[in-house]
């Protein structure tokens, strides 16, 4: 596990004031200690397993997608590096963009959630930490605070995810993806009943399509 620390600094459009992150830099880090639920696809190709926690700040979703596709690492890594094309594999997210550089493997990023009825509207804005390894490359998504907006909505306060891209030939990659977030307001139990499993393998497997 790895604390972050963030100072005061100003970039353009984005203030950021003195926070400490969290940031959980293994996905072994999110599976400990939790009473999944494991379900497959259909196709028996992707795997979630879930587990949803009701707190004072709502539902809290703890949840791990994987898949293997026939597309390659380095294409993966490129087209995830691009946060303008995070709006294709995300349902619901119709505005996801990169706000700030910090480097060529982090910056900082806003999503901006269009929720189904009866929830509202909410937006976030994260820091991606692009980390490479050996046949392996990993984003590390964690919710900042920040005072970058663009609609007067709630936002997300709490959302850790990962996304792991592992090289299984020249031609396949298996995708994990490692999510740990509460969702804005009170989710009604129909909903995610109807999101589980198939919300988390779209995901996945949209990601693995490039779309």
């Amino acid at each position: 596990m790895e604390f972050i620390i963030l100072k005061s600094f100003k970039m353009k459009h984005l203030t950021f004031f003195s926070i400490i992150l969290f940031s959980l830099v293994s996905t072994n880090s999110f599976s400990q200690d939790r009473n999944w639920t494991i379900e497959n696809s259909k196709d028996g190709i992707s795997t979630v397993k879930y587990e949803l926690i009701k707190e004072k700040e709502g539902t809290h979703f703890y949840y791990i997608a994987q898949t293997t596709v026939q597309t390659s690492l380095d294409q993966l890594d490129a087209y995830f590096s691009d946060t303008e094309n995070h709006k294709s594999f995300l349902e619901r997210t119709p505005v996801t963009k990169e706000i700030e550089k910090i480097s060529n493997d982090e910056w900082i990023a806003y999503y901006y959630f269009n929720a189904p009825w009866p929830l509202s509207d909410s937006d976030l804005v994260i820091n991606i930490k692009r980390i490479k390894e050996d046949n392996k490359v990993k984003f590390i998504a964690t919710g900042v605070v920040s005072d970058y907006t663009t609609e007067d909505v709630e936002r997300m306060k709490t959302y850790r995810v990962i996304y792991e891209f592992e090289r299984v030939d020249d031609t396949t990659t298996r995708i994990t993806y490692n999510a740990d977030y509460i969702p804005v307001g009170s989710i009604p139990k129909f909903l995610i009943k109807t999101w589980f499993p198939d919300g988390p393998i779209n995901i996945v497997t949209n990601l693995g399509e490039l779309k």
